[in-house]
């Protein structure tokens, strides 16, 4: 299936069609900027206000041969760290044949997960502004634990019946922003002497929307897995996570949710294993405002666990547009881990996300 799967690409980006016309690009974006009240008795080191920034900006380039292949390319600039300024970045050819990425990008799995419903500017289990996530083990239930955004290749076939099969390779999460990695026989893991890192790391899944009764249906099933180093110079075992999700939609109602399993025990290590369910309802107060309430609990299961690191985290608030590409956000976040070190914590939020 790999060979396939990259011959495939290379037959799609080195084929020579007519050209229609030159690739056109775009610039756009979002600006997301919150403020928070903290009131924590937790152990870490929480300020009481704070103010969290996450900014984007992106650029697309998209073009369409005399045969109707679409080709293009994305790249996004972080504009909000001083870090990895450039992370996403990658190329794609599209066409009846489905849709190839190949470069730094999230896997097709994480791109194929349904997940619970969004009713503030962003995903609330995503907290890209990382507030609970210093108590909470996993800030981001999703797939991008593994192969990150290191480069790889994207696959998503055609819908059929409304149905999506995605696939993805990673020779290496060893640079998870994107930098040019090799691939072949040799254990590119064990030859960097990186340790904690991935190699081979496959990921596939299916996707599914239609309706149902009048009611719009989205599920799906999608997986994880890659070769571990623990130490470098050694290849520790097979991680694997593996994620399910359903989002009912009616009128102005979304009820939805998704469960994250990730299995990291080997022989030689307890790992990581963990079991986080997030669960969510939006509705649609009117035509601008959004609001809704998340439940997400993470337990570990890993073996000899005290449950000690077992955390609930509930999020309620909303979302209202103000002006077109402008959003108020409001939220109330609580976490409460069962770890004394830990304690519970409360977040109240505003602020203004700007798409553009």
């Amino acid at each position: 299936m790999n060979k396939l799967l990259v011959g495939t690409a290379a037959i799609a980006l080195f084929a020579s069609p007519a050209l229609a016309a030159p690739i056109g690009v775009t610039v756009g974006g979002y600006y997301n900027s919150m403020f928070y009240n903290v009131d924590s008795d937790s152990a870490v080191d929480y300020k009481r206000s704070s103010l969290q920034e996450d900014a984007e900006i992106i650029f697309k380039g998209k073009g369409v041969s005399n045969s109707g292949l679409e080709y293009g390319f994305q790249v996004q600039l972080e504009a909000a760290t001083k870090d990895d300024q450039i992370d996403e970045h990658y190329i794609y050819i599209k066409g009846d044949f489905g849709k190839v990425e190949i470069g730094a990008e999230n896997s097709s799995a994480f791109k194929a997960q349904v997940t619970a419903p969004k009713f503030l500017g962003w995903k609330t289990y995503d907290n890209n502004f990382e507030t609970w996530s210093k108590v909470a083990k996993y800030e981001k239930p999703l797939h991008d634990n593994y192969s990150a955004d290191a480069n790889k290749v994207n696959y998503y076939s055609p819908r059929v019946n409304g149905v999506q099969f995605v696939y993805s390779i990673t020779p290496s999460n060893q640079n998870s922003g994107g930098t040019g990695v090799g691939s072949g026989a040799n254990n590119l893991l064990v030859e960097s002497g990186v340790d904690k890192s991935y190699d081979d790391v496959i990921a596939m899944g299916l996707n599914y929307n239609g309706t149902l009764g009048g009611m719009k249906v989205a599920a799906s099933y999608t997986t994880e897995k890659g070769d571990y180093s623990a130490v470098a110079g050694t290849v520790d075992g097979e991680h694997e996570e593996k994620a399910y999700g359903l989002s009912l939609s009616s009128g102005d109602f979304t009820i939805g949710g998704h469960k994250f399993e990730s299995d990291e025990a080997t022989a030689t290590n307890p790992g990581n294993d963990w079991d986080i369910t997030v669960v969510g309802v939006s509705y649609k107060l009117s035509s601008a405002t959004t609001i809704g309430f998340s439940l997400q609990q993470q337990e570990d299961d890993k073996t000899g666990a005290t449950g000690n690191d077992d955390t609930d985290i509930t999020v309620i608030g909303g979302s209202t547009k103000i002006g077109s590409g402008a959003t108020f956000t409001y939220s109330y976040e609580m976490v409460e881990s069962d770890n004394p070190s830990k304690g519970d914590t409360t977040f109240i939020g505003a602020g203004l996300l700007l798409k553009f």
